[in-house]
Order: C-alpha cells, then sequence, then structure tokens
C-alpha cells in the first residue's frame, strides 16, 4: 500500500477494452452521480455525466450522457455502435488520472486537452472543465442527452429546449441546463441511432438506445483556452466554476481513511435524504437498505472519524424503525428484513464503544428495548421460539435473491447468523443498560442465557461446523457461521478453531468469501449472464468481498493478536487493497472460480466498508 502521497501515476489504457475495464465515479451527496470509463465510452446503461437524484437520494435520471469533442480533424468520443466503435478516440488518450478528480489528457501531434469532471457538492450540477493547449482552429462539443430512469435503456421521450448565448434549457420530463462560461452555444437539433452498451448486453438487459442532440458548443481557439460545460439541474449559471472545482478537489483531498484509496469510495456512499443522512448500498443502482447501511457504518463512518454523520446516519434509520423492525429500504420503508434490526444494535453498540456519546445512546435506548421486544415474541414473518431461538420465514435474511418470485436460497428456519447476531444483541443491550445505569429486566438476561444454551444445536458433528439452518436442517457450507464464530462466549474454543479450518479450506479466496462450497452440487462458480442466470448464482458460491471482514475477526479470535496473526490477515486481505490502490473502490461480487472476476455494482459499501473496519483491526493490533 502507498501512503497515499506519492505522485499518482497516469493510467494508460494500451488499447479500447483495456480503458473500458476501469471504470470511475463522482458523487455529490445526494446520491447524483457522474461515471464512464478510464476511456470515457460508456459501457453502461448507468453511464452519464449528470444522472441526478431528483427525489435525493432516489428517481435517478440519466440526462447529459457525453460531450463529444470535435478538434478540426480529431474527434474524442467513444461510442460503440452495431459493428463498430466510432470514433476512436482513445487513441489520442495518453493518460487517465483519479488525483482525486477523473482527469483526461489527449495528445493530438502538438495539441494537448486535458479534461476533468466533477459535481458541485449537495447540488445536481456537474462540471466539464477543459484546458487546450497548441491548438488553433475550431473546438466543438456537441452535447448528448436523454430523460430516462437511469436503470434501463429506452426510448427517448419529447424533448424542447428554451437556447440562449452560452446554452440552452432542455425541458422533457426533467428540466435542466447546459451551459458553457466561454464556448457559444449554437442549436443544431439531432437524433443519434444505435448506441450500444456492452456490458447491460452482457447482463441481458436492454443495450440498445438513441441519443439526443439539441446542438453544440463551439469556441474558437488561438493556441490555449481554459472553459468549461455545465449541466445542471438547479441552475443556468455558474459563477465562478474554477472555486467549484477546487473546493471539492480541496474536501476529496482531505478524507481520511486507514485505507487512502478508499477515503473518496467511502465519502462517496453518504447522502442526505431530506434534512438527515442516509449510507446508499452501492453504485451504480442501489439506494438506502438498511442491512447493508449497519453493516458498512462502522467502516465507512467510525473508521474514518465521522462520527456526527455516524450518529445522524444511525438517527434516520432509527426514526423508520416499525414495531422494532428496521426497514430494509429506507426510502420505501418496507421492511421484509430479519437482520436490520439486529445489524442497527451492533451499528449502535459499535458507535457508542468508539465515542463513549453516552447523551445519543440514551436516545436509541427505546429503539433498542423495541428491537428486543419484537425478536422476543413470535410474529408472522420472524420471531423467538420456545428455545429463544428466532425463526424466520423464507429470504429474510442476506441471501434474498428470488428467480421468478422464488427464493434461490430460502434458508426457511432458524438460521445460524440471525441467531448469533440475536444472542449478540441480547448481550450488548445488558452491557449498554450498564453503561448508562439503566434497570434492565432480568427477562432478557435469562433469554441470553436460554439462546446460548440452545444455540449449540447448530453443531454439525459430522461436517465439524454449523449447521446453516436448523429446524429444518440444512447443512449447506456457507459464510454465515462465521458470525457465531466470533460473538464472545457464543461457542466452545474447539468448535471455533474447526469452523475456521472449514471457512478458510472451502470458502475463502483472494477476494473474500464463497456463499457456498465448491463441493456442493448447487455450487454456481460465475455470477454472468443474465438476470435469471446472476440470481441464480448470487449466494450459491459467489464471493463476497463484504464477508472478509468477519473472516479477519474469526482469524484474530480463535489465534490471537500476535505480529505473526496480524500478518496473517493483511496476507488475506492483500489482494483486496491492491484492488483498492488501484481502482479506487471494491465491487459487489466476484467469481467464485478463477479467473475471479468481478461483478455486481462497481463500488459496493460494505465491501468498502468492511475492508476498512478490517485493516483498522488489523493495523492497530
Amino acid at each position: 500500500m502507498t501512503t497515499g502521497t506519492a505522485q499518482p501515476q497516469p493510467f494508460q489504457p494500451a488499447e479500447y477494452s483495456s480503458g473500458t475495464s476501469r471504470e470511475w465515479l463522482v458523487a455529490n451527496g445526494l446520491g447524483s452521480y457522474a461515471s464512464s470509463t478510464a476511456n470515457c465510452s460508456n459501457t453502461r446503461a448507468y453511464h452519464g455525466l449528470l444522472v441526478a437524484a431528483t427525489e435525493p437520494p432516489a428517481r435517478k435520471r440519466l440526462l447529459l450522457a457525453s460531450l463529444d469533442e470535435e478538434l478540426g480533424e480529431f474527434r474524442l468520443a467513444n461510442h460503440q455502435y452495431p459493428g463498430a466503435i466510432y470514433p476512436q478516440g482513445f487513441s489520442h488518450l495518453q493518460g487517465f488520472w483519479t488525483d482525486p478528480l477523473p482527469r483526461f489528457c489527449y495528445q493530438m501531434g502538438t495539441t494537448t486537452l486535458e479534461k476533468t469532471v466533477s459535481m458541485v457538492r449537495n447540488e445536481n450540477s456537474t462540471i466539464i472543465s477543459y484546458r487546450i493547449k497548441g491548438y488553433r482552429g475550431l473546438l466543438r462539443i456537441v452535447p448528448l442527452i436523454h430523460d430516462r430512469s437511469f436503470h434501463a435503456a429506452g426510448d427517448l421521450p419529447p424533448i424542447h429546449q428554451n437556447t440562449w448565448g452560452k446554452g440552452t434549457t432542455i425541458l422533457s420530463q426533467t428540466s435542466f441546463s447546459i451551459f458553457s462560461d466561454l464556448a457559444r452555444y449554437i442549436p443544431q437539433e439531432r437524433v443519434y441511432s444505435n448506441f450500444e452498451y456492452e456490458e447491460e448486453r452482457r447482463r441481458g438487459l436492454g443495450w440498445k438506445e438513441n441519443l439526443f442532440s439539441p446542438g453544440c458548443f463551439e469556441l474558437d481557439v488561438s493556441g490555449e483556452a481554459e472553459f468549461a460545460i455545465i449541466a445542471s439541474t438547479w441552475r443556468s449559471s455558474l459563477a465562478n466554476w474554477r472555486a467549484d472545482q477546487e473546493s471539492e478537489r480541496e474536501r476529496l483531498i482531505s478524507l481520511k481513511a486507514p485505507v487512502p484509496p478508499l477515503a473518496r469510495a467511502a465519502d462517496s456512499f453518504l447522502v442526505k435524504r431530506g434534512n438527515a443522512l442516509s449510507l446508499i448500498a452501492g453504485y451504480h443502482w442501489f439506494d438506502d437498505w438498511g442491512r447493508d447501511a449497519m453493516i458498512a457504518l462502522p467502516g465507512l463512518l467510525l473508521s474514518t472519524d465521522r462520527y456526527e454523520a455516524a450518529r445522524l446516519v444511525l438517527s434516520s434509520f432509527a426514526g423508520a424503525m416499525k414495531d422494532g423492525v428496521l426497514p430494509n429500504d429506507l426510502g420505501a420503508r418496507s421492511y421484509n428484513t430479519v437482520d436490520a434490526s439486529l445489524w442497527f444494535v451492533q451499528a449502535t453498540s459499535r458507535y457508542f464503544d468508539a465515542t463513549g456519546d453516552l447523551d445519543f445512546l440514551a436516545e436509541l435506548w427505546p429503539k433498542l428495548l423495541a428491537v428486543v421486544e419484537r425478536y422476543s415474541r413470535p410474529g408472522d414473518d420472524f420471531g423467538a421460539d420456545e428455545d429463544g431461538l428466532i425463526n424466520s420465514g423464507p429470504a429474510l435474511t442476506w441471501m434474498d435473491a428470488r428467480v421468478d418470485g422464488r427464493p434461490v436460497t430460502p434458508r426457511t428456519g432458524k438460521c445460524c447468523e440471525i441467531n448469533a447476531l440475536w444472542y449478540s444483541a441480547l448481550r450488548r443491550t445488558e452491557s449498554l443498560a450498564r453503561a448508562l445505569d439503566m434497570p434492565l429486566d432480568p427477562k432478557i438476561e435469562k433469554l441470553a442465557d436460554k439462546v446460548q444454551k440452545s444455540y449449540l444445536r447448530f453443531w454439525n458433528s459430522e461436517n465439524g461446523c454449523l449447521f446453516d439452518v436448523i429446524d429444518h436442517e440444512d447443512a449447506s457450507i456457507r459464510p454465515n457461521q462465521i458470525f457465531a464464530a466470533i460473538v464472545p462466549d457464543l461457542l466452545p474454543d474447539v468448535m471455533r478453531r474447526s469452523i475456521l479450518e472449514v471457512v478458510a479450506r472451502d470458502l475463502l479466496t483472494p477476494f473474500g468469501l464463497r456463499t457456498l462450497s465448491p463441493r456442493d452440487p448447487r455450487y454456481a462458480g460465475r455470477y454472468a449472464g443474465g438476470a435469471w442466470e446472476r440470481d441464480s448464482s448470487y449466494h450459491q458460491g459467489t464471493v463476497w468481498p463484504w464477508l472478509i471482514g468477519p473472516y479477519i475477526d474469526l482469524l484474530l479470535a480463535v489465534s490471537g493478536r500476535s505480529a505473526e496473526t496480524r500478518e496473517k490477515g493483511l496476507e488475506a486481505l492483500r489482494p483486496l487493497l491492491d484492488l483498492a490502490e488501484g481502482m479506487g473502490t471494491i465491487p459487489e461480487v466476484f467469481d467464485g472460480d478463477l479467473p475471479q472476476n468481478p461483478g455486481g455494482c462497481i463500488s459496493q459499501a460494505w465491501s468498502v466498508g468492511e475492508v476498512l473496519r478490517a485493516y483498522e483491526e488489523l493495523r492497530d493490533g
């Protein structure tokens, strides 16, 4: 790992495919973003220079897809059409940086063009700035736009415009403006047809569409020029774009994290929701989910010393709690989850451990008791059985993928990690009551003792690890058991060591843990294909990087915190650290089989959060 102070080296794609293999993203704190590839070729329907959350952080609309730069005979764009990439601007790309903003440098003979992309913080405005040297002639920039949900390529809606000297206001389902501080705007409406998005084709989704150009920006250059194109749903002028871009650059540089290359990724997930703060689960397509937010929060916010933000995020989700259940989707207020509330107790406890904030703990105390009360009784979807263990319905855990409406990994019954989290929540509630000097119902301690005793039923002596589910028994070897092995006093040491051996043997890979043993006949080693194929393999062997965090917790719990053990943990973490060094983030999943190709979201909150948290655990000894 570098210290984050070295001069960043440019990424120099040798060919078109290497340029499209690296993606970048800048966010604005509202859930909006600009994103594309290193050679500015949009390979996803999600790519664009202004993807605006119209109801932050949700309802994202693709507005400005791209800008096509033309300098005389030179064309710097890259579009995939049927059977061709045209034009081929990547051939002029000399370097791509994220230092910290995406920056592209093109060389055409003696002419140099440098382009930088940024967003205005807490505003749906993207700034694309240009610096040109060694060119005399006409520079022409053609915006390509749409107005659709960012989730899928689609037909163009009716689009109108109101123009003025240096810009235009687009009037469609969404109103937004595109303008320049220096270049003149010339209306010239055209539809360009048959754009193709290769990543969406691979994913079995809509991958072809047309784009609309309302006109172009022109500038006569005499040697050198510096100017910007701005796209915004908020404004039609920007008095000092240089100051806004520099302010965002300085803010990003100032961010701190245990793994410096992940500081900006961690920041991107923190978003406003009304007057509150939340955490979205991943880019490009996830919203703010309770389970994901609570798992990611310790790494994203506590490891980065953003305690006030952590407090506000916890308040947001606590305020949406219903009958002791945290929402699975904060915006939709859906409550189809058995574990989000248990992760809320974990996150609250970790927040208190990090801050000693008794006032906030007292504020959340009724919510913690509501969780205990709800889980202590039977319910329609989940609740405690006579043995104290939580019995839950299908697809309520994090393994919740469905195909044709049917759960792929239903896990109906008593799940090993749910009941480990349940036991931990009871013990943590006891501990937090003592911190608050609060009287605690003695039934909670008795219930914790009952759960601890009943939990031994999960032991599968034949496999030397835990049943994934009991009542009815499911002996699948999955990573969920690691959460039981890291809860203090829940399992004997001999069982914890055996679990570590089994998990390391069957599930551990360089990029995280598989979700199912390769020796299982249901194992799927590739996360690829259309929605049916991908959902079928999502939790049936696919590797999840976020699980490396609890794996390292288990390694430290079983083997101690010696220098040798911590070095072993760093070796397990190193491939993800190296990936973070190159990409600046960590994706959602990887294939279970070699070569372990990345998949899913390009930047996932709990992947980033758990790598940050685990690295801090190892670093601090």
